[in-house]
C-alpha cells in the first residue's frame, strides 16, 4: 500500500512539486556515487599504480635520449586545464551577454542550468578518459625515451645485442617515483587530457555561443583550444617524455572521449537552441533590456486635437454700436464638415449661387 501510494503521488497536485524535488535529489546522489566509483580507481592508479616491468633491447636508440625537465608538468597541466575550461565558460557567457544587452552572465535560471550541466558532463568525460589512460599505462608499461638515463639498468651484457628482460635500475640521481614514471609512456596523458578539453569545449562553444556581431569568433575560440592542445602534446616529445606514437594515440583517446561523451550525454542534457527561438529572442531583446536595466520605455501620448492656428482673442471681436456691446464669436467647430459640398468637376452656375445664398 505504501508503494502504491508513492507511485500515485503524481495524481495529487500538492505532492507533485515535492516528488520532483525528490527525483532531482535522487538523480544527484546517484550521479555523485557513480562519479566516485569511477574516480577513486583513477586516483589510485595515478598515485599508486604499479606498471608492468617491460624489457628492452640493448642500446635501443629510442630509449637512449637524455632526461629533461618538463615544460608542462602534471600539476601545471591540471591547474591550467581546469582554469581554461572555466575561462571558456565565462567567455561564452560574456559574449552572449554582449549580444543580449544589459544582462549578466548566467542571469536566467536556464542559462545557469546550462553552465552547470555542461561542466558536469565535462567532469564525467574527464574521469572516463583518465581511467582509460591510466589503465592502459599500467597494463602496458611502455618505456619512455629517457628510460636508460633515468633507470641506468644493470643487466648481463652477454644478452646484447638482444632482448633484456631481467635487469635492475641503479639510477641514484632519480628517485623511485621518476623510475616508475619512466615506465608509463603509452599513451600520453598530457595529450589526451589537453585534446579532450579542446574538443569538448569546441562542441560546447558551438552549442552555447550565439552572437551576431561576429561570424568568426566561434572559429577563433575553437582553433585556439585545439592549438593549445597540440602545443602541449608536442612539448612532451620535445622534453623526451613520450614517443610520437604516444602523443598521437593520446590525441585520439581525448578526441574520441569528447565526441562520445558529448554525443551520448551532452545532447540529452544540453538543449539545442532553434533559429526561430533565437529570432524571437532578438525581437524581444530590447524590451528585456529595458526591464533589466531599469530604463523606462517610451510611452505613446494620447492623440489630441490640433491647436488652432489663431488664439480665441482673434476670433472674437468687440464692437460698440449705439452704446451697446455686441460680441461676435466664432461658433463653428473644426471637426464639423460643411453641409454643402460641390464636386470639383461640377460647374457652379449663377442660379445655384443665388440658391446657396
Amino acid at each position: 500500500m505504501v508503494f502504491w501510494g508513492y507511485c500515485n503521488m503524481d495524481k495529487r497536485p500538492g505532492n507533485r512539486r515535492e516528488l520532483s524535488h525528490r527525483r532531482v535529489k535522487m538523480a544527484v546522489i546517484i550521479d555523485a556515487l557513480l562519479f566516485l566509483i569511477v574516480g577513486i580507481p583513477v586516483l589510485f592508479l595515478f598515485l599508486w599504480g604499479t606498471p608492468f616491468e617491460r624489457g628492452f633491447i640493448c642500446d635501443d636508440p629510442a630509449l637512449s635520449l637524455p632526461f629533461r625537465s618538463e615544460t608542462v608538468s602534471t600539476t601545471v597541466l591540471t591547474i591550467a586545464g581546469f582554469s581554461v575550461s572555466i575561462l571558456v565558460v565565462l567567455i561564452v557567457e560574456v559574449l552572449n551577454t554582449a549580444e543580449r544587452k544589459c544582462q549578466r552572465p548566467c542571469q536566467s535560471a536556464e542559462g545557469l542550468g546550462f553552465c552547470m550541466n555542461g561542466y558536469s558532463v565535462f567532469l564525467v568525460g574527464f574521469v572516463l578518459q583518465q581511467l582509460v589512460v591510466e589503465f592502459v599505462k599500467n597494463q602496458l608499461g611502455s618505456l619512455r625515451p629517457n628510460f636508460f638515463d633515468v633507470c641506468r639498468p644493470q643487466f648481463n651484457q652477454s644478452f646484447c645485442p638482444g632482448y633484456v628482460s631481467k635487469y635492475t635500475c641503479s639510477g641514484s640521481e632519480h628517485g623511485p617515483d621518476e623510475i616508475r614514471e619512466s615506465r608509463l609512456s603509452f599513451p600520453s596523458g598530457h595529450a589526451s587530457f589537453s585534446m579532450y578539453i579542446a574538443i569538448y569545449f569546441c562542441f560546447y562553444i558551438q552549442r552555447r555561443l550565439h552572437v551576431t556581431f561576429s561570424r568568426i569568433v566561434k572559429l577563433f575560440l575553437q582553433f585556439g583550444l585545439v592549438f593549445l592542445a597540440v602545443v602541449c602534446g608536442l612539448s612532451r616529445i620535445q622534453d623526451n617524455k613520450h614517443h610520437p606514437a604516444d602523443v598521437i594515440v593520446g590525441f585520439f583517446v581525448g578526441l574520441t572521449t569528447a565526441v562520445l561523451v558529448f554525443h551520448f550525454v551532452g545532447d540529452k542534457i544540453l538543449p539545442v537552441r532553434d533559429d526561430s527561438e533565437s529570432l524571437s529572442f532578438q525581437l524581444t531583446d530590447e524590451k528585456r533590456c529595458c526591464c533589466s536595466c531599469g530604463a523606462t520605455t517610451p510611452t505613446i501620448a494620447e492623440l489630441q486635437s490640433p491647436a488652432p492656428l489663431l488664439p480665441n482673442e482673434y476670433l472674437s471681436d468687440m464692437s460698440h454700436v449705439n452704446g451697446s456691446v455686441h460680441k461676435y464669436t466664432c461658433s463653428f467647430k473644426l471637426n464639423e464638415k460643411p453641409t454643402v459640398r460641390h464636386h470639383k468637376s461640377t460647374p457652379i452656375t449663377p442660379s445655384r449661387r443665388v440658391e446657396d445664398v
